[in-house]
């Protein structure tokens, strides 16, 4: 394991590097940035959306940088960290999710919003992301066995799909940012398929040679 490798398997790095985006917070206030003193609530209700969303690509892209650079010892000490990491992008989609009940202003008005389909992604993928992160520990890969384990963490899928709709939808991002923020992850999960697939056709090939008659 190289150096840079060994560096980024030290646990106060990630976290530091975790925090960066609460930190950033700070930087408009410092700046009197007239965007965020002209609405603060809505300005940190998308900001910390995007920060979760971010995180959550960082995180979906470690499983298919695992598949494609099986031997990457930089890979490896990024998996090291997938749980925290996964873990975060929770948090920040909490801290949305409680800035935009704030700015609803009441339950009433919080639950009524629920009929915009743009409003009930977000929703539903929150709730998708409560239970990934209230299953990673592993007290719940014990309690749910492995493979149990594993199907309910592939919702991570449908999360992106929400996820991905949800940015999307929203006039400050749109469909052109969204693209760009998401296209290194589906780059990767095609290239994924695509060895995935090869090597399917591999074994059955060796497994037709193996039957045929000789």
């Amino acid at each position: 394991m190289n150096r840079f490798a060994r560096f980024l398997r030290k646990r106060w790095f990630i976290y530091l590097l975790l925090c960066t985006p609460a930190f950033y917070v700070f930087v408009p206030i410092i700046q009197s940035d007239t965007e965020y003193f002209a609405d603060p609530a809505k300005y940190l209700l998308e900001y910390v959306g995007l920060a979760a969303t971010y995180l959550f690509v960082a995180v979906s892209t470690i499983t298919p940088l695992r598949r494609i650079f099986p031997k990457s010892s930089i890979v490896k000490s990024l998996a090291y960290h997938r749980r925290p990491i996964g873990v975060s992008v929770f948090i920040y989609a909490l801290l949305h999710f409680l800035i935009y009940y704030a700015y609803t202003g009441s339950w009433d008005a919080f639950v009524k919003d629920w009929d915009k389909l743009f409003i009930l992604s977000g929703i539903i993928g929150f709730a998708l992301l409560l239970l990934l992160a209230a299953t990673s520990n592993n007290w719940s890969v014990r309690k749910l066995g492995g493979k149990n384990w594993k199907r309910i963490h592939r919702l991570a899928y449908l999360v992106m799909l929400l996820l991905i709709y949800h940015q999307a939808t929203q006039e400050k991002t749109g469909y052109r940012e969204t693209a760009k923020v998401f296209a290194p992850l589906i780059l990767l999960q095609t290239v994924r398929i695509a060895i995935y697939g090869k090597g399917v056709l591999a074994k059955q090939s060796e497994i037709e040679e193996s039957n045929s008659p000789s």
